[in-house]
């Protein structure tokens, strides 16, 4: 038999991770940037909105002129005027004047905030009362509130979302500088394995790490194309990884993780020219029987033929690798909420247990409920709402203790 090497801590592998580096930079397209990551930071070319702005449907005036009005005592002033929508007012407001003005309307020249339509009355002729007094600055969007010229308003590495797609369309910026998406070959190994499209004889399963997998890296903004199924043949296998490298950034290579007999990977990967291996095996569960390699600036990973050991070593590994070849450079919070767990669940100390947890809300707030099932049933993880993760110090976590739950979206 084979065995592991010395097993990895889950932050260990991470800082292997890290060291790769980010993507080149490319020229995307506003609207085919969605997801993708930002090469370097952005400062705003201008000022935004660029003038002053209403926020409100009402008069533009002089703050000091309605200085103290209320119903009983209103400021009468003289309305001279309406502001254009989309356009600029060619007059300015003196004392005792007002503008009417539209949500989004630019004040004239001399007006300093705008009174809400329900604070006024008309009184006769030209004249409006006003019946509230104003600050200046009241239900004004000032010219460089949203954003103020040479401002860094879009970190490198944030990836952009529709808010960050919406304020580069503010500016007309039709193409973003982006880091290009990496290039992912997903391989799976078995000879008991057989394409989703056919019917399994005894013995064999459908090949559902491919379709999960390739569907975790799209959603991460990568390229994906899945080589097809390699049976437990090492030569075989190294001649697809071979081929994978020659056009991707990543490899990764689904079963035969594992120390036995008929475990190829890690020998293929450590067969490729130049490559090093930097981890065969980490304290996680599931997962353990995880590789991690590096051939130049390429990186090759082999996940767990089970499938939910697949998906959550993918999840802690390959989704962190992505975004660190996307150009991530700063934390990011995953979405999560608090949870009380319904029930104890052992671990063992050394390993970072992710436990699989169905929540439920209450009116005391959110119960886990752990799902129980072994690493190679699939159904565990879609009957899952979220991960609940038991450290390396802990030989379990107590029914009723607070956790935090990383949901899975």
């Amino acid at each position: 038999m084979k065995s592991f090497l010395t097993l990895q801590s889950v932050d260990q592998i991470l800082s292997f991770i890290n060291g790769f580096s980010p993507l080149p930079k490319e020229v995307a397209a506003l609207d085919e940037a969605a997801g993708r990551r930002l090469a370097e930071g952005w400062r705003a070319p201008c000022d935004l909105p660029g003038f002053n702005r209403s926020t409100v449907d009402g008069y533009a005036v002089r703050a000091r002129d309605v200085f103290g009005a209320q119903e009983a005592s209103p400021a009468l002033l003289e309305c001279v005027g309406d502001c254009p929508m989309g356009g600029v007012p060619d007059f300015s407001l003196g004392e005792g004047h007002a503008a009417r003005i539209l949500t989004g309307g630019m004040l004239p020249e001399g007006a300093d905030c705008v009174v809400m339509v329900e604070y006024s009355r008309q009184a006769g002729g030209n004249l409006v009362e006003i019946v509230r007094t104003q600050a200046p600055g009241d239900n004004v969007l000032m010219y460089d509130e949203d954003a103020a010229c040479g401002a860094e308003m879009i970190p490198a590495g944030r990836r952009l979302r529709p808010q960050e797609i919406g304020l580069l369309a503010a500016f007309g910026q039709k193409n973003v500088v982006v880091r290009r998406a990496a290039a992912v070959v997903i391989v799976s190994t078995g000879d008991e394995v057989v394409p989703v499209d056919r019917v399994p004889a005894p013995g064999q399963v459908r090949d559902v790490n491919s379709h999960s997998l390739a569907a975790l890296c799209r959603g991460a903004g990568a390229k994906v194309r899945m080589a097809g199924l390699v049976r437990d043949d090492p030569a075989r296998l190294r001649a697809t990884v071979d081929e994978a490298l020659a056009g991707a950034d990543v490899v990764v290579v689904s079963g035969g993780s594992s120390a036995g007999m008929r475990d190829h990977t890690v020998d293929v990967f450590t067969s490729v020219a130049d490559s090093v291996l930097l981890a065969h095996g980490a304290a996680i569960s599931p997962g353990k029987p995880f590789i991690l390699a590096k051939a130049g600036d390429k990186c090759m990973m082999g996940l767990p033929g089970h499938v939910a050991s697949a998906l959550i070593c993918a999840r802690v590994f390959l989704l962190p690798l992505l975004d660190r070849l996307h150009g991530r450079q700063r934390e990011e919070f995953l979405p999560r909420v608090s949870a009380v767990l319904s029930r104890a669940v052992a671990s063992a100390p050394g390993r970072r247990d992710f436990i699989r947890v169905r929540l439920e809300r209450t009116n005391n707030g959110y119960v886990a409920e752990p799902v129980l099932g072994p690493s190679g049933l699939v159904s565990g993880l879609v009957a899952a709402d979220a991960l609940v993760v038991c450290p390396e110090n802990r030989e379990g976590l107590y029914a009723g203790e607070q956790v935090e739950a990383e949901l899975l979206l």
